[in-house]
């Protein structure tokens, strides 16, 4: 009896934190923000009670300390004003399967393995093409088919952006790291020495610096947008080339296949992540966040994609998802502009870049905001509260779109090279000034754009700088990046190009959507299962523990897109394209006439566009509107067509 009654009382406490910040008289250095954790009662965790609580054992906290070391390093709880975190629960009360909802869940996963078993057996069997609608329904989930897919390469190289398969999974691994740098620090009993030795370092910045990798993705993003958009607008008749701002259907599908592509995902890992994950394992270390707790009140945000609109509270690493969807968004008014004229295209986009620049510029003065987050120390010069930078600019789009406009840009103009007739005569024109030209302006501003950070990160009173550097870095360096990606694709690329377009690369770069959305699990999750305080030595360590987040992120990666992501895609082909039992040609006819776009003109293959054009970024690049010209496509039967124009939808 007694021991139920500890058991009980055990599973009713809940773990609270809050932290402080300086008052605004005190600029010392070493005063640096303190968190506090407690225990306490489920009862007792209203927000009054745990606040009162919290401010008694602030004080008592300070009273040992000073008693105890002589130490001053703690202010008195009057100097510092306790800004409260939250409270999650000490544990769950009942085992997984002791639970209806995660239950369900697994039983959901299991008919998707069965579904995906009986395909593959079918594939294996009869092949991959059938005439019967369920048939072909079912080999939508046929492992073979889809492992097939992620693994070929495309056939028309030339047309292919391929040095964005090992940007994107490069920009992959250069987010996990920083993300898991910094939550290992929760974990270390020397955090101290950690921040010095991270923070103080000159060429640590690739690591507190890491936020760049977002922007990676934003060019990615706007580049195979555009790029894809425009190699079909530049084809004769193409419905690109007179779509105008009133034609609704061809906007809608153009929306709506982004949404196919993004869904599937995006709702398996939220409710694998809300309903299980986060409640099958137990460890000694409270989690920085409960989803199970945070995403039954807040999934509709992540669904409707306006999660980095409001406090961004489930999933919180995918508010970039949210930010590059409303990009998406906004990419026709771009795509038009610069369709109707490049020198009105190329002004608004200069135009929304220097708005987004100046309203940073100004954030960060009303607000005394660093350039980046500061999210090992924070320099007393800006303000402390990191949290409220995280929300209030860094993950706004009106203050991030100038790196998704620079690829709208950079699509624009390799696709106009790659069909211009005039492409060769250019390539001949380019002169060896040209070339090192731009590869001297690409390393420099490159180099600037992630290494100077580093007067901020010493706190440098260097008001101008940061400024100049908080709005306008970003852009820069998707600028920089543009410039690679414009060499490797038109031949002066060299061996940067070789690298960044092997063939490995290929199903890692397919995966890295799925593995973005589920990586942040794995980060906190071996640091919660390691013995607990971690001694900090050197950042091997951590690292280590990268390369096993990273596997393991994988490994679901696989499972998410397996089970989601390309079943939803071969779906989508097979009931959203038009019917196949019409001659080539008649049914693109009939649509043009359901959409009012006129009579289809023969000749322009979409399929090869497609084929031309795989996705690139971690959200999922589009290459085509799916509209008109995607459901013109994949008129042959062949099952090798069928493979090549299916894997480059990724």
């Amino acid at each position: 009896m007694e021991q139920h009654l500890i058991r009980d009382c055990i599973t009713e406490l809940h773990y609270c934190y809050g932290e402080t910040k300086p008052g605004n008289e005190s600029r010392e250095p070493q005063q640096q923000q303190i968190a506090y954790g407690m225990c306490i009662p489920s009862t007792c965790s209203g927000e009054m009670d745990r606040m009162e609580l919290l401010k008694e054992w602030q004080h008592n906290v300070h009273i040992d300390n000073v008693k105890n070391n002589g130490s001053r390093a703690l202010l008195d709880a009057d100097d510092r004003r306790l800004l409260f975190g939250d409270c999650t629960k000490s544990r769950h009360t009942r085992q997984w399967w002791e639970q209806p909802v995660p239950l369900l869940q697994f039983a959901f996963d299991m008919v998707l393995v069965g579904l995906i078993s009986v395909a593959t057996v079918l594939h294996w069997r009869r092949g991959g093409r059938s005439k019967s609608l369920r048939v072909q329904l079912l080999l939508s989930f046929s492992a073979a088919r889809n492992m097939k897919k992620m693994v070929q390469m495309p056939k028309d190289l030339q047309s292919t952006i391929t040095c964005m398969f090992g940007l994107r999974f490069l920009s992959m691994v250069w987010t996990l790291i920083g993300h898991s740098f910094i939550f290992v620090q929760a974990f270390l009993s020397n955090v101290d020495e950690f921040k010095d030795d991270l923070v103080d370092n000159f060429w640590n910045q690739w690591i507190t610096n890491f936020t760049l990798s977002v922007d990676v993705f934003l060019v990615l993003s706007g580049t195979l947008t555009a790029y894809s958009w425009f190699r079909r607008a530049q084809q004769p008749h193409s419905v690109e080339a007179r779509v105008g701002w009133t034609a609704w259907p061809y906007w809608l599908r153009f929306y709506r296949h982004r949404l196919v592509r993004l869904w599937p995902a995006y709702i398996y890992t939220l409710f694998a992540v809300t309903t299980r994950v986060s409640v099958t394992h137990y460890h000694p270390m409270w989690p920085p966040t409960d989803p199970a707790v945070q995403c039954p009140k807040h999934w509709l945000e992540n669904v409707l994609f306006i999660n980095s609109l409001t406090d961004n509270r489930c999933l919180p690493w995918t508010w970039y998802i949210g930010t590059e969807f409303i990009f998406y968004l906004l990419s026709p008014v771009f795509l038009l502009a610069l369709r109707q004229s490049p020198v009105y295209g190329l002004s608004l986009v200069g135009a929304v870049s220097a708005a987004s620049a100046l309203a940073n510029l100004i954030t960060m003065l009303q607000y005394n905001f660093p350039p980046t987050q500061m999210l090992w120390k924070q320099p007393p010069i800006f303000s402390p509260d990191f949290i409220k930078h995280h929300l209030v600019i860094y993950i706004k789009p009106w203050y991030r779109i100038g790196p998704y406009l620079v690829g709208l840009v950079l699509g624009f103009v390799l696709a106009v090279q790659s069909v211009s007739p005039q492409r060769k005569r250019s390539e001949d024109a380019r002169s060896f000034r040209f070339v090192w030209a731009g590869w001297a302006m690409a390393c420099g501003a490159g180099f600037w754009s992630v290494f100077g950070l580093y007067p901020a990160l010493q706190g440098w009173d260097w008001p101008l700088y940061h400024l100049f550097y908080g709005s306008c870095a970003r852009t820069i360096f998707a600028i920089a990046l543009g410039w690679l990606i414009y060499a490797c694709h038109t031949g002066i690329g060299g061996p940067i190009n070789w690298v960044l377009s092997l063939s490995p690369f290929l199903p890692l770069s397919v995966l890295s959507y799925s593995v973005y959305l589920f990586h942040m699990i794995p980060v906190v999750f071996t640091y919660m299962i390691s013995p607990f305080p971690i001694h900090y030595k050197s950042k091997f360590y951590v690292l280590i523990h990268c390369v096993i987040q990273l596997a393991i992120s994988y490994g679901f990666g696989m499972i998410c897109t397996l089970l989601a992501e390309l079943p939803a895609l071969n779906i989508e082909r097979i009931l959203l394209s038009p019917k196949r039992e019409l001659p080539r040609g008649e049914h693109c006819v009939e649509e043009d006439k359901r959409n009012g776009y006129g009579s289809a003109v023969d000749g322009y293959d979409s399929g090869a566009m497609r084929m031309a054009v795989p996705s690139v970024t971690v959200e999922k690049d589009v290459e085509e509107s799916g509209g008109y010209s995607t459901s013109c496509a994949d008129e042959e039967e062949d099952e090798g067509t069928e493979k090549q124009s299916d894997r480059n939808r990724h």
